[in-house]
């Protein structure tokens, strides 16, 4: 193992924890020991730092986790929720939901590309027709939606989203809508169900929203040339 740049094998008294200017190559002794002792404080911390995130990273995702992988949509989710396809041939569209609870996770991916200039007219299109026809189911059970502006993170990507609240039976409950464009498709994800039940299954609905990928789009396979 040796240190970059100086070419000089790390001693085994530094690999243990301890160091002693004697062991230590002949550039390092022109520095003082102090200054030594700091420097291998500084790296101690380095080394927690990412020892802590591994361990966090470790308890976020728990080991039973389910993968839905196809057509190029990839996200996780718990065993516990019922995955149910409807896909066609316009887009993918997954609806999960558990039987104990009222809360359901929606996640929609249009299949055709499109670049980010496109977008408005995708969301103009089909996602503003989706909130709208969102707040008019919950008008048509009697309840009185507000609509207020969102954001979340999908993946690695930001997105914007609305927050639709409604009151039915004493009962609060929402409808939250999140969109992006991942790798030039367009993803939809919606929250629903009362308050106490979102709350309650956050961390199903932070699983699947922050593991969400949509693979590049493969290259067209060239044509092999003729002998």
């Amino acid at each position: 193992m040796r240190v970059l740049g100086l070419g000089h094998p790390l001693p085994r008294m530094v690999l243990n924890g301890f160091v002693t200017c004697s062991e230590l190559p002949e550039v390092c002794r022109t520095f003082k020991p102090e200054v030594i002792v700091r420097l291998l404080n500084f790296c101690f911390a380095i080394g927690l730092v990412f020892l802590s995130s591994a361990i966090v990273y470790s308890q976020a995702i728990p080991p039973d986790t389910k993968q839905f992988t196809k057509d190029g949509v990839i996200f996780n989710y718990l065993p516990s929720w019922t995955l149910v396809d409807d896909s066609n041939g316009d887009a993918q569209q997954v609806t999960l939901t558990r039987s104990d609870s009222d809360a359901q996770i929606r996640v929609f991916i249009h299949r055709g590309r499109i670049t980010p200039e496109k977008m408005p007219q995708a969301r103009k299109a089909f996602i503003d027709s989706y909130i709208d026809s969102t707040a008019k189911q919950f008008i048509a059970m009697g309840a009185k939606p507000e609509q207020s502006p969102d954001s979340t993170d999908i993946g690695t990507n930001k997105a914007e989203g609305v927050n639709i609240k409604a009151s039915l039976g004493g009962e609060n409950g929402a409808a939250r809508i999140y969109w992006a464009l991942i790798n030039e498709r367009v993803v939809v994800l919606t929250y629903f169900g009362p308050d106490k039940e979102l709350t309650k299954h956050q961390p199903a609905w932070d699983l699947i929203r922050t593991s969400l990928q949509i693979e590049q789009k493969k290259p067209a396979a060239k044509p092999s040339p003729k002998p």
